[in-house]
């Protein structure tokens, strides 16, 4: 790969980022009024760690990185926050919205959101073994 090359990958890496967590920040302020702290905080690590999970799956899979990752955490933050637009629509929280990866329940288990951020740095360091695996054995 050309400097050039790799200056124009790393500029692209940035913008996502930026992206992302311009986003993030938005859907944080969304919560502003509903202890957007522990709010966001518990759909985001829910939603990041069902996508780690998820990628490094298909990591293994496909022998290779899934594409635009921050993609696959912003999705699914997104499912797991879904009852809370339909709340800010004036629909009630009800027990089946936990579909939405345990969007009521998840608020419930001991811990709170320090169990959550455990749970997704063990994820995270699963999804990030296997693509040091898939990239040793497979490298592009």
């Amino acid at each position: 790969m050309t400097a050039e090359r790799s200056v124009l990958v790393a500029l692209r890496a940035c913008l996502w980022c930026l992206v992302f967590v311009a986003v993030e920040v938005g859907l944080y302020l969304s919560y502003r009024g509903h202890d957007a702290r522990f709010h966001w905080s518990t759909h985001f690590l829910i939603g990041a760690s069902t996508a780690l999970v998820v990628m490094a799956i298909v990591a293994w899979r496909r022998k290779q990185p899934v594409p635009a990752p921050l993609l696959w955490l912003l999705a699914t933050h997104l499912f797991a926050m879904f009852p809370d637009f339909v709340f800010t629509a004036g629909e009630v929280h009800r027990r089946w919205m936990d579909v939405f990866l345990g969007h009521v329940s998840t608020h419930f288990v001991p811990g709170r959101n320090w169990t959550w951020y455990a749970v997704f740095l063990v994820t995270l360091a699963a999804y990030l073994v296997t693509v040091d695996r898939v990239t040793r054995r497979h490298p592009a």
